[in-house]
């Protein structure tokens, strides 16, 4: 392609770009004025020609324009982009304003000062920006409206859930020592049940919130991973045994300690023991391991349940959301408060799963600094 091609082309991208592309001579006089600049500002090259660039402009900006076109001339900086300076306004020929972006670049030719101006309309970017500013702080006063929903109902819901449990439970207790109805202790025995699994929904509501808002408080110590995990599977060991599937942990002894928060990595764990325990049929296995990689340790619980479809895998740690599964019980929380939890350590989660093998759910946190480091 010879030079005669390439300028042609040039002239050709120049003229019909979308941006107002404008030049003008050292009296600020128009001498260029391209189909983006029609279409941004309403008048035809025909009618520019000439005129002084301060139509373009509003009133009360004229001056300051004027000053700064000024100071670019007697620099000696060849340009300055869109981004390096403030927007400027624009004036159409209807009489609107709207806000542009530009870039300014000069050539000086026989000691004449000419000036070009690229503007780009950011009209639709501001409007854009103002609705997003305003879909965001909507989205915060909803955030805050759930989450003083949320301390105000688990305050009312816990009074009397506490009420029942504390009420069934003492049924309970004396159904032990005294002849109740064998009906009486049945029905006082289901009612315990149920108020402790309101109990836990309404914790895990809290959680997530808390999780959400970054307010979930982690206190953060050095403590072995094998208490952690024995803590958590001696907690699920009942329900495993009634749920006639063997739970099993194979966590050494010599692994270093890890930096978490004791309290909140057994919820973390108890989660997915239970919810391990939950999908594997009567008979099956979960396994509770972990190991020592690098500055991190490992740690997995693996079941040999039902599984998951690969096409549901991406969707585990949603909030609410259940999988096909069978024993569908919960709110669908607990996966979203244990990746919660161990995102607050440093950590990251993921699992792998296949139906009818089984479900791998690995984690990992830092191990505690050593003592001689």
């Amino acid at each position: 392609m010879n030079q005669l091609t390439t300028d042609r082309l040039l002239r050709a991208s120049v003229a019909t770009s979308i941006d107002a592309i404008i030049c003008t001579d050292e009296r600020r006089k128009i001498t260029f004025f391209n189909h983006g600049a029609e279409a941004m500002f309403g008048y035809s090259a025909e009618e520019m020609m000439g005129k002084p660039l301060d139509v373009l402009i509003p009133h009360r900006f004229q001056a300051a324009h004027r000053e700064h076109v000024e100071k670019f001339g007697a620099s000696r900086q060849a340009t300055r982009l869109m981004g390096e300076r403030r927007e400027v306004s624009g004036l159409r020929k209807d009489g609107t304003e709207f806000p542009a972006a530009a870039s300014i670049a000069q050539v000086t030719l026989d000691g004449e000062h000419a000036y070009s101006v690229v503007l780009r309309d950011v009209t639709e970017q501001h409007r854009f920006e103002q609705e997003n500013s305003e879909l965001v702080r909507e989205l915060r006063a909803a955030v805050v409206a759930r989450d003083d929903m949320l301390g105000i109902v688990s305050h009312d819901l816990r009074n009397p859930v506490n009420a029942v449990k504390m009420l069934a439970a003492a049924i309970v207790r004396a159904g032990e020592t005294a002849s109740l109805p064998p009906v009486v202790a049945e029905h006082a025995g289901v009612l315990l049940q149920a108020a402790r699994q309101m109990d836990a929904l309404i914790q895990d509501l809290l959680d997530v919130s808390r999780l959400e808002s970054g307010r979930m408080t982690m206190a953060p110590r050095p403590v072995a991973m094998t208490e952690l995990v024995a803590t958590a599977t001696s907690l699920l060991a009942p329900a495993a045994e009634e749920a006639g599937v063997r739970l099993t942990s194979s966590v050494s002894g010599s692994l270093p300690q890890v930096d978490v928060d004791p309290d909140r990595m057994v919820q973390a764990l108890s989660n997915l023991v239970s919810n391990a325990v939950k999908y594997t049929p009567s008979g099956g296995r979960v396994d509770v391991n972990a190991q020592v990689d690098g500055d991190i340790v490992r740690v997995s619980v693996e079941d040999t349940g039902v599984g998951i479809p690969e096409a549901e895998l991406h969707r585990v740690f949603d909030r609410f959301w259940q999988s096909r599964r069978t024993n569908r019980s919960g709110a669908g929380l607990g996966l979203t408060i244990v990746r919660g939890i161990v995102r607050a350590h440093g950590g990251r989660i993921w699992i792998e799963s296949r139906p009818g093998e089984g479900t791998k759910v690995h984690f990992s946190v830092p191990r505690a600094a050593r003592a001689d480091a």
